[in-house]
This record gives C-alpha cells, sequence and structure tokens, in this order.
C-alpha cells in the first residue's frame, strides 16, 4: 500500500486531481491512499477527488485542517505549514507517507522511493536546486546540511512522532514567526537539516533544472538531459503551466493528464484576454529579441504521456 498526501485548498483542488491522476495512471498495480489535508474544502472539491479516486478503484481520507485547528494541533501554525503535522493528523497506523505538492506530476512508478532505507533518517528528499548557504545561514545551521525541496517528501513518520516535529516546528514558529519566509519548508528544513537523506534529482525535478542547459558531450551531462527528458516527478516549482506566459518545455504534460479530470478542457488560452496577454509576452521570444530562459529538450523520446 503506498499512502500519498496532499495539502490543498479550493484553488488548488484541480491541480491536485491533475497530480492525482498522473499518480494513479502510473502506478496501476500499486494500492494507493490518499490522504487529503483539506483546508476548508467543499462539497464539490471532495467529491471530485472521491470520484476520480474511486474511478482508478484507490481510496481517498480528507483531514479538514479546521479540525486540526479546534483540537489545538495547527497553532500557532497556519495552513501553508501543515506539513509539520503529518504524524499528528495521520493514523499511527501508518509509518511513511509521500507528501507532495499540488503542482506536481508523477510520471514513473513511486515504488522505488517508497522503498528508500530510512532507518534513523527523518526523511527522504531531493536538495532544493542552486546555491542553498543563503537558506542555510538565514535558519542558523550549517551549509553543509543541505536544504532540501519539500515539494516530494518520503516521510518517516515513526520518526516524527518519537521525536515529536510537530511539537518542535509549532514551538519554533511560535517563537520566531517572521524568520521562516518559505512556509513549511523553512520549518522542516531548520528542524531536520541534520536527519535526511538524500534521494536522486529525477523524484523532484524542480522548473530551475530546466533553465541550465547541461553540456550533453559529457556522460554527466547526458545523464542530467536524461533527467530533465525522463523526470520520475516532475515538479512546477516557479511558474504552473496553467499561467498563460509558462514557457517550460513540459507544461504541455499538465493539460495531458487534465483531460482525464472533470475540468478536462480548461485552460487560460481559451480566455481571449489572456490568451492576448500570452502573445505579447512571448513576443520579444518570438522576435529574437530574447532568448528563452528554457532548455531546449531533444523533440524525441520526452516521457510521460498518459
Amino acid at each position: 500500500m503506498l499512502h500519498i498526501a496532499f495539502h490543498t485548498d479550493s484553488r488548488y483542488t484541480r491541480f491536485c486531481g491533475v497530480a492525482m491522476v498522473s499518480l494513479m495512471r502510473h502506478n496501476r498495480g500499486e494500492a494507493i491512499t490518499f490522504h487529503i489535508l483539506g483546508d476548508r474544502l467543499t462539497k464539490a472539491d471532495t467529491e471530485a477527488l472521491t470520484i476520480l479516486t474511486e474511478n482508478h478503484s484507490q481510496r481517498i481520507c480528507f483531514y479538514p485542517l479546521e479540525k486540526a485547528t479546534a483540537q489545538g494541533l495547527a497553532a500557532p501554525l497556519t495552513a501553508d505549514r501543515c506539513r509539520c503535522l503529518l504524524a499528528e493528523m495521520l493514523p499511527p497506523s501508518i509509518d511513511r507517507v509521500v507528501c507532495l505538492d499540488c503542482d506536481v506530476l508523477v510520471l514513473q512508478p513511486l515504488k522505488p522511493l517508497w522503498d528508500t532505507d530510512l532507518k534513523g533518517k527523518a526523511l527522504a528528499a531531493v536538495p532544493q536546486y542552486g546555491d542553498t548557504t543563503a537558506h542555510c545561514r538565514r535558519l542558523g545551521y550549517p551549509a553543509t546540511d543541505g536544504y532540501f525541496n519539500a515539494g516530494v517528501l518520503l516521510v518517516n513518520l515513526q520518526y516524527w512522532r518519537l521525536h515529536h516535529v510537530a511539537k518542535a516546528c509549532t514551538d519554533l514558529y511560535g517563537r520566531e514567526p517572521g524568520r521562516f519566509s518559505l512556509c513549511d519548508s523553512d520549518l522542516l528544513n531548520a528542524v531536520l537539516h541534520d536527519v535526511w537523506t538524500k534521494v536522486p534529482l529525477k523524484w523532484n525535478v524542480q522548473e530551475d533544472c530546466y533553465r541550465h542547459t547541461p553540456a550533453t558531450d559529457t556522460d554527466a551531462g547526458r545523464r542530467r538531459m536524461a533527467t530533465l527528458t525522463h523526470p520520475a516527478i516532475l515538479h512546477f516549482s516557479g511558474q504552473k503551466p496553467w499561467d498563460y506566459a509558462s514557457q517550460h518545455p513540459l507544461r504541455h504534460l499538465f493539460y495531458d493528464y487534465q483531460q482525464f479530470t472533470p475540468w478536462v478542457g480548461k485552460h487560460p488560452l481559451r480566455c481571449p484576454w489572456q490568451a492576448l496577454q500570452r502573445c505579447v509576452s512571448l513576443l520579444p521570444f518570438s522576435l529574437g529579441l530574447r532568448k528563452s530562459p528554457y532548455t531546449t529538450l531533444p523533440a524525441e523520446g520526452v516521457a510521460g504521456r498518459p
């Protein structure tokens, strides 16, 4: 059984649904339970996600954040820091969970990530792309510990319960709320910076990875291009594919999976005003006056289609 957690609200229900569909279509042989940490979801939201899950013969459970707040679990955390509460909100019978942002697509089987050895570790994650020295300095720990991207986490819930991670996060946030600018990502890194294990980049290929073209004449460069072309989990961590001006080279994949959801056909360019805005914003690139900030991927062999 794979246990998968998302945090969403009504604004992100559609994107959560697309991520879920991508995961289910690439993990057909697995039993999956989705755990949705919902921030004031409507009945329509829960019904749409439930139907999606049942159509693939999988299970879904909802955990209203307002209920957690009433129980005192979330105080003084705000809704965008609720991942810190995973071990408190999920049933004690679950010892690990893959926690995903809603702006991801799962394009390969998750079992290899799920089977990562977590002995003595709080979680497994991919490092934040780029130089994270400033983040580490701001949070007050050695840069050698690194900073993980919290968009994809394999969480050791047993460790979190044993070491009271939720309380550590709430206490830290209560003392210095203005210090943690990157939501629960900052809090989790501050508390767990020395007890996490790295997994390969393919498990969280962030947007910035596509802004730097690898030197494909080397073995390392060819491996990196293969990861960009065939990500296991694609993370739209910056500009989203549903933004009218998105130039992400794999943005089309989001709409490939959206066609299997109740939101089929929904696209920003169906709005004439946004279509015009896209034309204007991309005109300098079309005329060759500006160069696209993104890597050009090989025309053949891009993986991940449904």
